[in-house]
């Protein structure tokens, strides 16, 4: 099937293609929205400020990345990170709850990224779904792992 539609869309002119990739980008996006809080309604808009530790990148540097957390939900959220994030990156959330002041820390990984500033440092907004004590530590085995 993706043969046949790869087939037709080669056909078209550029103009249309763009058209046709937002159109997809858009259908994609309300599809991982749907997934990411499952259920049919939209996620807690909020403006709560973090910070964001990367797995992949623990392994050469420590670093901080500030973030904006515009979505959540009972097992997602979603914010914008100045720094490069890949999807499928395990991530450390950290953000204090602005009703209490209690520090929260949340393990999740990307699902999706898509770049909203490009450049040197570039703007990223992830979305991303919480994972399991577990699913960390068997991500960190993987990094250890791969260079054998």
């Amino acid at each position: 099937m993706i043969e046949k539609i790869m087939a037709s869309l080669e056909s078209l002119p550029t103009e249309d293609l763009i058209e046709v990739r937002k159109n997809l980008d858009q259908l994609i996006r309300s599809k991982y929205d749907n997934d990411l809080g499952k259920r049919k309604g939209q996620r807690a808009k909020v403006k709560i400020a973090g910070n964001l530790e990367i797995e992949r990148e623990k392994e050469f540097f420590y670093k901080l990345h500030k973030i904006i957390i515009q979505e959540m939900s009972i097992n997602g959220l979603v914010f914008f990170v100045k720094g490069t994030v890949i999807d499928g990156d395990v991530l450390r959330v950290s953000f204090r709850v602005p009703s209490t002041g209690e520090k929260k820390i949340i393990d999740c990984q990307a699902v999706r990224v898509k770049e909203i500033k490009p450049g040197t440092i570039p703007e990223y907004e992830v979305a991303a779904v919480a994972v399991s004590k577990e699913a960390v530590k068997n991500y960190r085995d993987m990094l250890r792992k791969r260079g054998l």
